[in-house]
């Protein structure tokens, strides 16, 4: 196998085809990248069992043939030579890379010994790119990264009619973001890794497939596709734990609160919560007792019910009010107080924090 291509075009590709491979693979087979020439192209594929990466690239391809190179080695040299012409040639056992005066020869495995790349799944509907790299920001983060429940470590997709509606939990915050989409078939629901979902959402722009078979989902936009199992595991109901109306809202400028959440927290220790106090047209935001430091700054809000005083963790606040995109949020509270705090101001973006007893 020989072919040439501009290095920063095929390390680009490459970037991508490695986000199917494991950083710790289980076999040393998987920790390779397979890439297949022929007639001008090139396919560059990674697969670990649970998720694959594959990707297509132009290339002045002078002879057909496959190889398993090494992924991350291959990527990291190719990335220095910028955009420098490479041309790549595998014979037997041995790589070579030549850019410029440049010459690397790194090991070839045997492409005999990779599995072979799952096929795609059937397309379930599509949606902008752009908007759902968007969507998966906003929610990301409050999926758990605890091994001990791999429930919520993962992210709930949900497909009901025009609407795609992903959920996510850690126990102590959720988030519900709906996405509208354009269905190809029947609804369908599956959880995947949230890990999984992040890397691929880096990528996405313009008109994107959702791929799902019941065992596998995928996105797929433009020349790449991305694919994962589908965890086996039940997802707890927390859509039914956002609530059609609260008792009390309170609006407030998100920019503001931000940023006093940001500095009163500096002075909560570790774990300890920030206590908001909303009366009128007033909300106190402080942290910190007695000897220990503390802060404390007021700002002007609406409160549309009685009065408020509730603690909360302020990361958790700090996250949610970073990835709402509006100039306005409501924080809503259900009468009994021990219930999360509601937090919008953007349609079709919701989030839930436990408050913490005071």
């Amino acid at each position: 196998m020989k072919f040439t291509i501009p290095a920063n075009a095929l390390a680009d590709a490459a970037a991508f085809a490695g986000k199917g491979i494991s950083p710790r693979p289980a076999n040393p087979i998987l920790s390779g990248l397979l890439i297949e020439a022929a007639s001008g192209t090139l396919r560059i594929s990674g697969f670990d069992y649970d998720k694959s990466a594959r990707t297509q690239a132009a290339a002045d391809v002078e002879r057909d043939g496959n190889a398993l190179l090494p992924g991350k080695m291959f990527t990291d040299i190719i990335k220095k030579f910028g955009k420098k012409s490479v041309t790549v040639e595998v014979d037997g056992t041995a790589a070579k890379l030549t850019a410029g005066s440049a010459v690397f020869t790194i090991g070839s495995m045997s492409v005999a010994d990779f599995p072979p790349m799952p096929p795609l799944p059937k397309s379930a509907g599509t949606v902008d790119g752009d908007v759902l790299a968007a969507a998966v920001a906003q929610i990301i983060d409050a999926a758990s990264t605890d091994a001990a429940v791999p429930a919520l470590m993962g992210v709930k997709i949900i497909s009901d009619g025009n609407e795609l509606i992903l959920l996510a939990t850690d126990r102590y915050r959720l988030a519900e973001v709906v996405v509208p989409w354009t269905p190809a078939a029947d609804g369908f629901e599956a959880l995947v890794r949230a890990t999984w979902l992040r890397d691929a959402a880096k990528s996405l722009a313009g008109e994107t497939q959702i791929l799902s078979d019941g065992n596998n989902v995928g996105i797929r936009a433009g020349n790449r596709a991305t694919t994962t199992t589908v965890l086996d595991q039940d997802f707890p109901k927390i859509r039914t734990l956002f609530p059609k109306s609260t008792e009390t809202e309170i609006i407030v400028d998100r920019a503001e609160l931000s940023d006093v959440v940001s500095r009163v927290g500096l002075v909560a220790e570790s774990n300890t919560p920030i206590r908001i106090t909303a009366s009128g047209t007033e909300m106190i935001v402080e942290a910190g007792t007695g000897e220990s430091a503390q802060g404390k700054e007021t700002i002007p809000c609406e409160v549309d019910g009685t009065d408020v005083v509730v603690a909360v963790n302020p990361a958790y606040l700090g996250w949610a009010l970073s990835v709402t995109p509006s100039e306005n949020i409501t924080l809503g509270f259900q009468e009994n107080r021990a219930k999360p705090v509601l937090i919008t101001g953007h349609e079709s973006l919701s989030h839930l924090i436990m408050p913490v007893r005071l």
